[in-house]
């Protein structure tokens, strides 16, 4: 009798949630990031004037951590001054998985660069040639060059990635976990968020905790209540063409308390300033939005099919995790070259009794 496996279906519903897996980098120092799908595009602003996009968008599902940035920096030094480890610098021992920190809005700029280009001082934000003084940012004029362009989300991304109802009803929450209650506020755990009352979730030296430890938030993304400040691009009195204006930030922090978890806190500070260990961001990524890998999995034998919709001539990689959460996943077999609307790969592995599948494009 042929043997089944049971996670087949769950990867069906890990890609239809809207999580895709961009991949940056070469060799060792290679990378990806989750994004989760912001879509409504056109819904109506909060009633404090915050939250309307016209466009579907996606964010990064976690703030970036200190991996994902030092193997950036380590192609690009011009990204930033080397010091966004704090919280794995040996005093502090929250990991590799844990927010990059002391991270100005610049250099949160110059990364997404980075990810656009491979150049930290060209891309959406435009740099001198020593990476020291942002000149423009033009958005408009980068998705014209390179199509998918990644940035720091705008006041309005982040607002509606964190508190616009995926009901779609035209409403937001207080709290990005959907609530307007404060007795919805889990402290802490694998289901809540890092934040302080009546203490600190994790104690000295280790305040903050790997991104995407807590609890999901509504729209699919992790801490954007608590554990790090997290940057905007846009400046905090509203200005459009003014490089050198405060930048907002947003989210809480591990060390404060609940009322900066609302929506109505926002906060602005000077984009050039590393600020110190309670400020990171996380990516938006505008422009061309990728095809949903919607996973139809089949079982032949003992072996499973992976079936998605692609676009001819994209490139993929099918990749496979034991577990949804973690942040390691494995490529099965090699890169797919895809030849008509409809992508296919199949796992002959044996003796597993469980796995997770996600397809990513180049």
């Amino acid at each position: 009798m042929s043997r089944k496996r049971k996670a087949v279906i769950l990867a069906a519903v890990l890609v239809a949630v809207g999580c895709y897996a961009d991949v940056f980098g070469t060799g060792t120092n290679q990378f990806s990031i989750d994004f989760v799908l912001i879509g409504n595009a056109d819904n109506s602003a909060d009633a404090n004037g915050y939250g309307a996009v016209d466009y579907d968008y996606r964010i990064g599902r976690t703030e970036v951590t200190i991996d994902e940035f030092a193997k950036a920096r380590a192609a690009d030094s011009l990204i930033s001054d080397g010091d966004e480890g704090y919280w794995n610098d040996g005093t502090r021992t929250v990991g590799g998985g844990g927010p990059a920190s002391y991270v100005s809005a610049y250099e949160g700029m110059k990364f997404a660069n980075w990810l656009t280009t491979g150049s930290a001082i060209g891309g959406a934000y435009q740099f001198s040639g020593d990476g020291l003084t942002l000149l423009a940012v033009d958005r408009a004029a980068a998705v014209s060059t390179y199509g998918t362009v990644y940035v720091l989300p705008s006041e309005d991304e982040w607002y509606k990635a964190a508190y616009y109802k995926p009901i779609n009803d035209g409403t937001y929450s207080l709290f990005a976990n959907g609530s307007d209650e404060l007795g919805d506020l889990t402290h802490g755990t694998t289901e809540g968020w890092n934040y302080y009352s009546s203490g600190y979730v994790n104690g000295f030296p280790n305040y903050m905790w790997e991104a995407g430890f807590g609890g999901p938030e509504q729209n699919g993304t992790y801490d954007m209540m608590g554990n790090v400040w997290e940057w905007c691009e846009s400046a905090f009195d509203g200005s459009t063409n003014n490089p050198v204006a405060d930048r907002v930030y947003r989210g809480g922090l591990a060390t404060a308390g609940y009322g900066f978890l609302r929506s109505t806190s926002r906060n602005g500070f000077n984009p050039a300033a590393d600020g110190n260990e309670a400020f990171g961001f996380r990516v938006a990524a505008i422009g061309a939005t990728p095809v949903p890998a919607i996973v139809v999995s089949i079982n032949i034998d003992s072996a499973v099919g992976i079936e998605w919709s692609s676009i001819s001539g994209q490139s993929y990689q099918v990749q496979y995790s034991t577990n949804l959460v973690s942040t390691n996943w494995f490529d099965l077999g090699g890169v797919i070259s895809a030849t008509n609307a409809t992508g296919y790969s199949v796992d002959y592995s044996t003796g597993v009794s469980h796995r997770f599948y996600r397809v990513i494009s180049d």
